[in-house]
């Protein structure tokens, strides 16, 4: 027989916890004996505590699961000298009390109704555990949840259409197996290049017959060839030009070529009228080649159109910024054109540069040039490696594996929804990192040119999720002082720029080319939105503005991922366009599924939270909080911080955790800045110190409020902590609120004796003063991780919290300023001055907020270090920060009346259409 002991702390034994007590809860000691053989947990109380003789008698109480009630039982206790408590050792793990019952198990319900096979009618029987013997099932409704890894399924809580949830969720994972090289659509421009390919073995007919089909077959109605839903008179001509070209080679549909030639005509004129940003790649090159090989067939064409003349005037200046030595030896950008240079260039020095594949730099029209000029069998092999897929047609660039893989990743992680797909997501990022190079990456895995756009992506991403990859991969992109898309370049892209400046805040100490990287990308983005001119050459998607104007408005340290969703669903499009030699899509990167899934998993996300806040406000009202007139009324903004960075329905009981205890540091802190003397103030020091709920008796009603709402909080957290980590965490509880108000109490003694301390003084006493570590350090004990005391006590996360802290201390120094010390009150900033004495505010500030940026590298730097402590504890930590960033970013976000209402609303109640 196997037999345990463990060391039990803290249960409230009846609803009455709040009464004077010789043994105060967190005090309290258990021995809980367990024995495997008889399949029961004996918890046994000594009897020499007053309260488990007034609560225990030699009878045990029985709740009938059906209906909660109690009823006298003729056992009696095993040994006259401890009163017992049974239950089913399946449920020790998740052990739940209530006041003296023995439970039976119930079988597997709704976690709404039962937590932990236990009834949940019988958990806690503490009214401060958020809603009385009931509530706190509620607050941990999803204990008996799959683990993290495994997300709840959709709908589970509230009644959501759980089928359709799932359809989306297996129609995406569907999407990942079919991931191979990628999914785009076909190119009219690259499919009238192969058709023009003459046969290797006999040069009057094609090789590629059943591209000519599928030109005939796709003329529009106007006479055109290209994207159909979108007009980009760029695009129809240039495409309608080659495929007129194709059919004109091989003296096909002629009625066809009447009419491509009569659109050419009507729309030449267009093009002028076009965003040089809507040009597509190469079009500069491409297109006056095509008109020289039209005129050779003798099409009538206006030739010399000032539009025509002024494109051929591009394309000159753009030859002469690459020498032919240098095209003919180094891969550039221009192999991507080839077919624009096929009269001038040596295809045979070309063959060198090849891909692995045979193509060069993946473009069919580019590879069709060249195996009609040379006739190598590795372009022939590439062709039709490409026709095997696609058919009778070919895309504009093939493969795109590096960026879909990529950008699928980011979409679900920006919808808010990657969690469903954690094993899928793994999988493209190890074959992302598979292909990473010194140089960076491109958007096919065999690439040997590349480009910023992907490589910011793919190392933003793969640093997050704890791949090893270094910032000098940068260092090629710079040219100058300036960063461009490609080498080579002399102008940037919106797209390109934007995903560096997203990756630029990944950096660590001493990564200077991401500090360069960002200073540039934000002063190139903002100069854009300022000329209202957010717009891409390499994409067309209707939020793009929006999403550049988040990401300066929100930096990825002042975003949480809550908000960034709620933005990102109105700013993604299932039919964004990309533009490449012709406008392509994307179909797994951008479809309906994905959006469909984001909104209904958003708002079954805010169901579950808006039923949170009324358990919360139950909890806020039976503590009498409300009765505080001095404190600020912050339970919905408390709860807000919660849910915008752990909005996950398993994570709920994190949330509940860091909501009352987010709560009561605010009116504690309110207490202590506005309304206790120095006096009330180090008797309830000392009541705090001691635990002792005996000690306030000469009290105010207010401070009576305050102590036995954080006792008895407390006390019920613990209990819910034995559910979650199977042990009393009361001396963590207790360390963390005497080590804060221990702090405050310092901070008032100051201000009401009018000491002012030295800068080193002050932040060894207002960094842990902020009330970050009273809020997190229980959370942790919630978030599905087992947490030791090795780990808390480590001092890899005394360092990390550290971090933390002073991020929110310099935030809540700097916007509060003005304010407090209008009121007398010291902060940095104050002391700066004080030493600093000819430095304005406002420079005082400038260094206070390049010290935040500083600390935020090394917090990212824990992050992603290997240290003890678990990636989601150190992800709370981050997030922490980023909460502190966000709510301080303009002015003092918590405190404000207004400030923070339009994203509460939008997180909390306004659902998502």
């Amino acid at each position: 027989m196997a037999n345990m002991t463990l060391d039990l702390s803290a249960f409230s034994l009846s609803s009455s916890s709040s009464s004077s007590s010789a043994y105060p809860l967190l005090r309290l000691r258990s021995v809980l004996q367990y024995s495997s053989q008889n399949g029961r947990v004996i918890l046994s109380f000594p009897s020499s505590c007053p309260s488990c003789r007034s609560e225990l008698s030699n009878d045990h109480h029985q709740v009938n699961p059906s209906t909660g009630g109690s009823s006298s039982s003729t056992s009696s206790s095993p040994n006259s000298s401890n009163k017992q408590l049974l239950f089913n050792t399946a449920a020790a793990s998740n052990y739940q009390y209530s006041s003296s019952i023995t439970t039976r198990p119930a079988p597997p319900t709704h976690a709404a109704t039962a937590v932990a096979g236990l009834d949940a009618s019988l958990y806690i029987n503490n009214p401060y555990a958020i809603d009385g013997s009931s509530a706190a099932a509620a607050a941990l409704q999803t204990v008996a949840l799959p683990p993290l890894d495994k997300p709840s399924p959709p709908g589970h809580h509230v009644g959501y259409d759980v089928g359709k949830m799932q359809e989306w969720i297996e129609t995406i994972k569907g999407m990942f197996q079919s991931m191979k090289l990628g999914e785009i659509t076909i190119s009219a421009y690259d499919t009238a290049w192969v058709a023009m390919v003459p046969s290797l073995d006999d040069s009057s007919k094609p090789q590629f017959p059943q591209c000519l089909g599928w030109i005939l077959k796709n003329q529009l109605l106007d006479g055109s060839w290209g994207d159909k839903e979108i007009f980009l008179a760029y695009d129809r001509v240039c495409s309608t030009l080659a495929c007129v070209i194709a059919l004109k080679t091989w003296s096909m549909g002629q009625c066809n070529i009447d009419k491509g030639l009569k659109f050419i005509r009507g729309n030449i004129a267009n093009m002028e009228a076009e965003a040089n940003d809507y040009m597509p790649i190469g079009f500069e090159v491409v297109f006056p080649a095509l008109l020289d090989d039209a005129k050779e067939l003798g099409l009538d064409l206006p030739y010399d159109a000032h539009a025509l003349n002024k494109i051929k005037d591009q394309r000159e200046k753009k030859l002469k910024r690459i020498p032919m030595e240098v095209l003919h030896n180094y891969p550039t950008t221009l192999l991507h054109s080839l077919e624009g240079l096929h009269k001038i260039v040596d295809w045979n020095q070309l063959l060198k540069l090849q891909a692995k594949n045979g193509s060069f730099l993946f473009s069919p029209a580019s590879t069709a040039c060249a195996l009609k000029y040379t006739g190598d069998k590795k372009c022939l092999q590439y062709l039709e490696l490409v026709l095997s897929k696609f058919i009778d047609a070919v895309p504009n660039v093939y493969p795109v594996d590096m960026f879909e893989h990529l950008w699928v990743v980011d979409r679900l992680e920006r919808l808010g929804v990657s969690r469903y797909f954690k094993k899928e997501i793994r999988q493209c990022l190890d074959y992302v990192y598979r292909y990473w190079t010194k140089d960076g990456i491109s958007w096919a895995s065999e690439s040997n040119v590349y480009d910023v756009d992907d490589t910011a992506m793919g190392f933003r991403l793969l640093r997050l999720h704890a791949y090893d990859v270094s910032a000098d991969v940068f260092k090629r992109f710079k040219k100058d002082n300036q960063f461009f898309c490609f080498e080579g370049q002399t102008s940037q892209a919106i797209t390109g720029m934007y995903n560096l400046y997203r990756a630029s805040y990944t950096m660590i100490p001493g990564e200077t080319i991401l500090q360069e990287a960002q200073i540039f990308t934000q002063s190139f983005l903002d100069a854009k939105r300022r000329k209202n001119q957010i717009q891409d050459k390499w994409i067309i998607a209707r939020g793009l503005q929006g999403e550049v104007e988040y990401a300066l408005n929100y930096p990825w340290h002042a975003s949480l991922p809550r908000i960034e969703t709620r933005s990102y669903i109105d700013h993604y499009g299932v039919d964004d366009v990309w533009i490449g030699k012709s406008l392509y899509r994307m179909p797994i990167v951008n479809n309906e599924a994905f959006l469909n899934l984001a909104k209904a998993d958003f708002n079954l996300c805010q169901k579950i939270h808006q039923k949170e806040i009324m358990e919360l406000q139950r909890w806020y009202k039976d503590c009498q909080f409300d009765k505080l007139i001095f404190a600020r009324q912050k339970l919905v903004e408390c709860y807000f911080s919660a849910a915008a960075t752990m909005f996950e329905p398993e994570l709920a009981p994190a949330r509940l955790v860091w909501t009352r205890c987010s709560v009561l540091t605010t009116i504690i802190d309110d207490f202590f800045d506005v309304k206790g003397s120095l006096k009330e103030l180090t008797e309830f020091l000392i009541a705090i110190k001691r635990w002792d709920p005996r000690l306030i008796g000469a009290f105010s009603q207010d401070m009576k409020i305050l102590f036995m709402g954080l006792y008895n909080t407390m006390n019920a957290i613990n209990q819910e902590a034995f559910v979650a980590q199977g042990r009393d965490i009361s001396s963590h509880l207790q360390k963390d609120w005497v080590r804060w108000i221990t702090n405050i109490w310092v901070e008032s003694k100051w201000t009401q004796t009018h000491y002012t301390p030295s800068m080193s003084e002050y932040m060894e006493v207002a960094t842990p003063s902020i009330a970050l570590e009273p809020i997190l350090q229980p959370t942790l004990f919630f978030i599905g991780e087992r947490i030791s005391d090795k780990t808390i006590k480590h001092k890899d996360y005394a360092y990390m919290m550290d971090l933390v802290n002073k991020v929110g201390r310099l935030n809540n120094d700097i916007q509060g300023y003005k304010r407090e010390t209008s009121q007398g009150k010291i902060s940095c900033i104050n002391i700066y001055l004080k030493d600093n004495p000819k430095s304005t505010p406002q420079e005082a500030i400038i260094y206070f907020k390049d010290m935040i940026k500083s600390t935020m590298t090394l917090l990212m730097e824990e992050y992603l270090r290997d240290t003890e402590l678990p990636t989601s504890c150190k992800k709370i930590h981050l997030n922490l920060a980023r909460i502190m960033n966000f709510f301080y970013r303009r002015t003092d976000g918590f405190s404000s009346l207004t400030e923070m209402v339009q994203h509460v609303n939008s997180i909390l109640y306004n659902k998502v259409l």
